[in-house]
């Protein structure tokens, strides 16, 4: 009998869907995993991402930098994924980022936020993303490190959805309309709200909104933009001349409809951002 008659067969592993392939390269591989090299795989060179105000044109020259000095200041930085969303070659994700930072006396923080992409099939090409950076350094401060909510039960076998012209229009004509946004109940703000941080309503009086991203999947929205208006205060350490002044308070967001009506979503801004430009500015 030969020896290859007595081998067992090595069982095949069924394989998972490219863009959830992909996404999790991105979160598992590349984030948790502090595997730089990963990006060759699953980033294009000419990738770019707008996040808090800032456009990152290149991955090589302007997104790892920042990406690879933020997994050296939180040396066991981990992603916690809660959901995801695959449409027609785009992908979003609402995560969680926690670790304990050595120059902040070891102390531990947890941020929330979502991020989305466009793909080309094969690589990440475009991303956009908005993460409550406002409340990592609150805890960075105060040594208080907030939990971490549960992870989505298997992110990497949700299959995609088709896209939907017509949800889209109605939830431009939702977001296009600020109270809608503002006055969603808590649990829908990724935002987290304390004494030491403001509510994102209480900080601004919208004057008009502009959607740079969107896309759907089935019965899923998901965007990103931008908040234009007057700020209004409930920032502490920010002097109250600045009350009045233009501001953009930047926001992405999961929304999920049931025929015309909402029925959940999950949105974050850019308090942080935001705080700076007004004591800076």
């Amino acid at each position: 009998m030969n020896k290859s008659d007595t081998t067992p067969a090595i069982p095949s592993i069924p394989s998972i869907h490219p863009l959830a392939a992909l996404l999790r390269g991105f979160a598992v591989d590349f984030i948790t995993g502090h595997n730089l090299e990963v990006v060759e795989r699953i980033m294009a060179p000419e990738y770019c991402l707008s996040i808090g105000g800032y456009l990152l044109n290149g991955r090589d020259t302007e997104y790892l930098p920042p990406t690879a000095a933020q997994i050296n200041q939180f040396p066991g930085l981990a992603v916690t994924v809660h959901d995801v969303v695959y449409g027609e070659n785009s992908i979003a994700m609402q995560f969680t980022e926690h670790g304990c930072s050595p120059a902040d006396q070891n102390r531990g923080a947890t941020w929330r936020g979502i991020t989305m992409f466009r793909t080309d099939g094969e690589r990440l090409r475009w991303g956009w993303a908005e993460e409550d950076y406002f409340a990592r350094k609150r805890q960075l401060t105060s040594g208080i490190c907030d939990a971490v909510d549960a992870p989505h039960s298997a992110p990497w076998d949700v299959q995609p959805g088709v896209s939907n012209s017509a949800l889209e229009a109605l939830a431009r004509d939702w977001l296009d309309t600020p109270a809608n946004l503002f006055q969603l109940e808590g649990a829908f703000w990724l935002s987290s709200v304390s004494a030491d941080d403001p509510h994102p309503a209480s900080l601004i009086d919208v004057d008009h909104v502009e959607v740079d991203e969107l896309f759907s999947a089935d019965d899923r929205v998901v965007f990103h933009g931008l908040y234009h208006g007057r700020y209004k205060g409930g920032f502490k350490g920010v002097d109250e001349d600045r009350i009045g002044r233009p501001i953009i308070l930047r926001a992405a967001g999961i929304l999920t409809f049931d025929g015309s009506e909402l029925v959940a979503a999950a949105v974050t801004v850019d308090r942080l951002g935001l705080n700076r430009a007004l004591r800076f500015s």
